[in-house]
């Protein structure tokens, strides 16, 4: 937003208008995703990776530990739930949904 010239109003309109809706949509996003893990359990990297996004939150919000610690935690998850994807999309994927006409 700080390159965008604007003045202190027309920010705090943007603001208000558009940063609040969009992070009480990534909160019930959030929610939804940790909902549907526990219904599709049976799918271990959904669970791994709800386990990280319950911990980085965490980690976010409570900024506990040093402050090396809380700056690589981003990078960590990223790394993390890049590889998880990539894992199952590369290995995985081919064992939970066999391609037609292989069974």
């Amino acid at each position: 937003m700080g390159a965008i010239p604007m003045d202190s109003g027309a920010a705090g309109v943007l603001g208000f208008l558009v940063a609040i809706p969009l992070a009480l949509a990534s909160i019930g996003a959030l929610v939804v995703g940790i909902v549907l893990t526990l219904l599709l359990w049976r799918h271990w990297p959904l669970l791994l990776l709800s386990g990280m996004t319950i911990l980085f939150v965490a980690e976010i919000v409570t900024e506990a530990g040093p402050v090396a610690f809380y700056n690589a935690v981003p990078f960590l998850y990223g790394i993390g739930s890049l590889a998880i994807c990539g894992t199952w999309f590369s290995v995985l994927r081919a064992k939970v949904f066999p391609k037609p006409g292989s069974e």
